[in-house]
């Protein structure tokens, strides 16, 4: 049943193509940016985040935080054009096997948020796995290592206990997150492909929190990624067969 509410589609409603970026946190938007050819480029204000646009099509979004709002801007996307969603945003390990600066690609999102019980009862959430594919390529094309597994999706960012952590690891998550649990929930609602890479911001694994925000290698990988995701979405008009696998999923 279609909500009451939905996003508004007017005739001055920006014209994005179907290919873009979410990129949830403020300090990696100026390496998008520039990565993607995007200074000096159509630009609007979406809700509490902006909305970049390139002559062809492609757009980036961001920043946003948690799971409703980020919900909020992919339904938005959706209702506007898009149709395959790269999102980069950061993540906290809570397993030994990944460190501050790892790329994580997440093949399944275990969902702790309460935004995606309005869309779907499953207990976990997955991309794209025609996208997941293409980005994993990418990195693979750039030399770029990187992990894959399940995350864990909070929206308590103070309640990462050290139960709920265990509890997580058991299923095999890597990485606590606020939004792709939703994201992939919603995105597959809407039918529209979402994959997703993470840096690691932060860890827990230890039972304690040690931030990783100002080291270097932490800052380094998200400027690489700022250009893998440029190359994903190309430097002209978009084209799914020249970069991307189909959305057959």
């Amino acid at each position: 049943m279609k909500g009451i509410v939905q996003p508004i589609v007017t005739p001055n409603t920006p014209r994005i193509g179907p290919l873009g970026v979410m990129g949830a946190t403020r300090a990696d938007l100026p390496a998008l940016i520039a990565a993607m050819g995007m200074e000096n480029r159509h630009r609007r204000s979406l809700y509490m985040s902006q909305l970049h646009v390139r002559d062809d099509g492609v757009f980036l979004s961001g920043p946003f935080m948690g799971a409703p709002y980020s919900v909020m801007i992919l339904e938005t996307l959706a209702a506007w054009g898009a149709r395959q969603v790269i999102f980069l945003g950061w993540c906290g390990a809570i397993s030994a096997t990944i460190t501050t600066g790892d790329i994580l690609v997440p093949t399944l999102a275990w969902i702790d948020e309460g935004t995606s019980r309005a869309y779907s009862a499953s207990p976990a959430a997955s991309p794209s796995d025609a996208l997941t594919l293409g980005v994993k390529s990418a990195l693979q094309s750039s030399a770029l290592p990187f992990h894959e597994g399940a995350i864990w999706t909070t929206d308590a960012i103070f309640r990462e206990t050290p139960d709920k952590m265990a509890h997580f690891l058991n299923k095999g998550a890597l990485a606590v997150e606020m939004e792709l649990s939703a994201l992939f929930t919603v995105s597959a609602f809407l039918g529209v492909a979402l994959s997703a890479i993470l840096v690691v911001s932060d860890d827990l694994s230890g039972l304690t929190w040690n931030p990783g925000f100002k080291d270097r290698r932490f800052k380094d990988t998200r400027h690489k990624l700022a250009a893998v995701i440029a190359e994903i979405c190309g430097h002209n008009p978009y084209s799914a067969s020249r970069t991307l696998p189909a959305n057959n999923d």
